[in-house]
């Protein structure tokens, strides 16, 4: 039970790092948002950065050279995504900003439009969305934070709690998936790696700290870490408010 103590912690220290834009300076946009088929479609991604570098921010796409900052601590940028909200008779969309472990820091107003064509609705949807994020003022006031002493500190307890405890009760046993039996392929990316399974379709975006054990991770929706465990990686998440702890093979 410790180490899923400790473990909630070491998210928590994640998502309790910031709770306000004016903390961050970066932000990281993805070639593709969640919600939408394919990469920049209707524009989306690019009138994002576009309309952040106009707020303040220094926006960058997730395939760019990431600043220094960044690169030593991944969790001094924001991630942006766009949402889209329920259709019926407009077009919505919400803009989200989510730190390094996933967690909502903050959310735009809705923005709506009724033009019929999608690739007219959604980037007049999104400069609505926009219009609410330009009227917060937004400055970046600075903030140091030690959250990657805090990860290397709290995965090294996680750590001695699983060597002095090898023997798991039935109950914490039932909270971890053991999916060994599949193989995942690492390639290479700037900034960490990407998991393939065995008919390269991708499971894990994973992105790098300065803790050679810990990754950020991503599996569809689901945003946690990857961590070295007694010589196995797992997928650690939150789940219903609870710790769930998949067991996976990279091959590196």
């Amino acid at each position: 039970m410790k180490k899923y103590i400790l473990l909630f912690l070491l998210m928590l220290s994640f998502s309790s790092w910031s709770q306000t834009l004016n903390n961050y300076k970066y932000v990281i946009v993805p070639k593709k948002f969640n919600d939408f088929n394919n990469e920049n479609q209707y524009r989306l991604n690019t009138i994002t950065k576009f309309n952040l570098e106009k707020m303040g921010f220094e926006a960058f796409y997730e395939d760019e050279e990431f600043p220094k900052e960044v690169i030593t601590n991944r969790c001094d940028a924001l991630i942006v995504d766009v949402v889209k909200g329920k259709l019926l008779f407009w077009t919505k969309v919400n803009v989200v900003f989510k730190d390094c472990f996933g967690k909502i820091i903050y959310e735009s107003k809705e923005g709506k439009s009724k033009e019929k064509e999608f690739k007219v609705a959604y980037p007049k949807a999104l400069d609505e969305a926009f219009q609410s994020l330009f009227a917060m003022d937004y400055k970046y006031k600075g903030s140091k934070n030690s959250i990657s002493k805090e990860i290397i500190e709290e995965s090294k307890i996680v750590d001695f709690v699983n060597d002095e405890n090898p023997k798991s009760s039935s109950n914490e046993q039932n909270s971890i998936v053991d999916d060994n039996s599949k193989i995942l392929f690492a390639h290479p990316v700037k900034n960490g790696y990407q998991l393939f399974d065995s008919v390269s379709k991708l499971v894990f975006k994973l992105l790098k700290t300065d803790v050679p054990s810990l990754f950020l991770a991503q599996k569809g929706a689901v945003c946690g870490v990857v961590i070295l465990k007694q010589g196995s990686w797992f997928f650690e998440h939150q789940e219903n408010d609870n710790v769930v702890s998949e067991k996976i093979n990279i091959k590196f």
